[in-house]
């Protein structure tokens, strides 16, 4: 019984990283691609559509319209701060935690140094994607301004 518990705790450390890291971001990529291509599929018919009702409609004007604007450089150096406030903040309530039970007591070493581990891993990668922000910004001072005063 003993060897049943000890095989099952070494499948448990192997598959929930392999999961975490493999098959999640699989599965990820797997469904954002299969919504483009629902959407894609689904202007396809939209035009053919119109094309079948009027042979003469003006299929670049039809086109315009019915293709999703892209996002301003503004919009996405915006998502670049959002999204890296979000996850340095995800680490640092790590960190917190990890300092919170390491002061507290009552969370063995192994997970203490996993929160630890998790929380300064999450808070760099948060980290990262502001710097990427600020630097977006500076290098993109010019384009973001013509943006501007264009609309």
């Amino acid at each position: 019984m003993e060897v049943l518990e000890e095989i099952g705790g070494m499948l448990e450390d192997i598959l929930i990283p392999i999961s975490i890291c493999v098959i999640m971001p699989i599965t990820m990529v797997w469904l954002h691609m299969r919504s483009k291509k629902h959407e894609s599929d689904n202007r396809t018919g939209i035009v053919l559509a119109a094309l079948e009702k009027n042979p003469n409609i003006d299929l670049e004007e039809l086109i315009q319209k019915i293709t999703p604007k892209s996002a301003t450089l503004k919009e996405k150096l915006l998502k670049k701060l959002m999204w890296g406030s979000v996850i340095s903040a995800i680490g640092i309530g790590f960190l917190g935690y990890a300092l919170y039970m390491d002061f507290v007591g009552g969370m063995s070493v192994e997970d203490l140094e996993r929160s630890y581990f998790c929380g300064g891993i999450t808070m760099l990668i948060g980290l990262a994607i502001l710097l990427v922000f600020f630097i977006s910004k500076r290098m993109l001072a010019k384009e973001l301004e013509a943006e501007a005063n264009k609309k």
